[in-house]
């Protein structure tokens, strides 16, 4: 992306996190929990614990909405201890990446110190619980997002919890938020500079690493048309399953998009030209004939279900 200075991104990136990635807000006066669940417990400013009376489904509730209303009222704290210490935080749909990646909770103690001091709002529902699984819609309001005149930005949120804690939090943008959030983005922004044309050797390998509770790549600048081998390597031992997926999309769309619409089917404007599963701390090597790019890579793990890392645009030329 052009920009003008390495500092006006690292701002505008940073605040974009906040507006959106987290999902963080001041809570609306305005939300309440939906009718079809129980009303949720006051807890006290820094103590999470709820009674160990009330069914699964209702404490995982709880956790979620106490969360959200101590960071509500400014206990910054109050709201943390609602995590354990190792809690990973997702959030898909926002450049430069599509996703960001927050390890531990001091990581996310940073985002919510901003939202603190940024004017946040943040309205939430609970739409369904699953076990340790809650489903949460979700709207947040930020300075900036009002400066751009898109707010409120809406969400689809997912909550692993455990033992009274948020072990995991993926939240993702909506394609219609995004729509709008991309239009006044581009017209804040300079434009982007066109794409340089690769000149070079491409490679004819891909090596991908689950690790740390995402993925990293060791990919060339541009791909062989052709035979592929793509290497997979999954050092993690803390998730049941992970998946690796290639995707080649249609012209339009790009990898924002993409990590939008990881949100359920995969989408109707691209192409998934490999899916695997392994276990944890498992490897393998698939062969993969490409024949057009440029590729996208996404890698997932679960419970819960959700994309934990991505690359691309990965050039592939003859």
């Amino acid at each position: 992306m052009k920009i003008q200075s390495i500092t006006q991104i690292i701002v505008l990136l940073s605040m974009l996190l906040m507006a959106g990635c987290a999902a963080l807000a001041t809570q609306s006066p305005a939300a309440q929990v939906p009718p079809t669940q129980p009303p949720a417990t006051q807890a006290p400013p820094t103590d999470p614990s709820v009674s160990q009376g009330t069914p699964q489904s209702e404490l995982n509730t709880n956790v979620v909405l106490n969360m959200v209303e101590r960071l509500n009222a400014g206990d910054v704290e109050g709201s943390l201890a609602y995590f354990s210490d190792d809690a990973i935080a997702y959030f898909m749909g926002f450049p430069p990446t599509g996703i960001e990646v927050y390890k531990g909770k001091e990581r996310i103690r940073s985002l919510w110190q901003d939202s603190e001091s940024n004017h946040f709002e943040w309205e939430v529902e609970v739409v369904s619980t699953y076990g340790d699984i809650v489903w949460v819609q979700s709207k947040t309001w930020h300075d900036f997002t009002r400066k751009l005149e898109v707010a409120p930005l809406e969400y689809r949120d997912i909550y692993q919890v455990i033992d009274g804690k948020i072990k995991t939090y993926g939240s993702w943008l909506t394609e219609e938020s995004l729509a709008r959030f991309k239009t006044a983005f581009k017209a804040a922004m300079p434009p982007e500079p066109t794409i340089t044309p690769f000149f070079g050797r491409p490679g004819s390998e891909l090596t991908v690493t689950s690790s740390g509770g995402t993925c990293t790549t060791d990919a060339p600048l541009a791909l062989k048309a052709g035979d592929v081998k793509v290497t997979w390597n999954v050092k993690d031992q803390d998730k049941s399953k992970y998946a690796l997926t290639l995707f080649t999309l249609d012209p339009n769309k790009d990898l924002l998009d993409l990590m939008v619409a990881t949100y359920g089917q995969p989408p109707s404007w691209g192409d998934m030209v490999l899916y695997e599963e392994l276990g944890p701390g498992e490897s393998k090597t698939y062969p993969l004939s490409l024949e057009k790019g440029p590729l996208y890579l996404i890698c997932w793990s679960k419970p819960p279900d959700l994309p934990i890392g991505n690359s691309g645009l990965i050039p592939v030329v003859p």
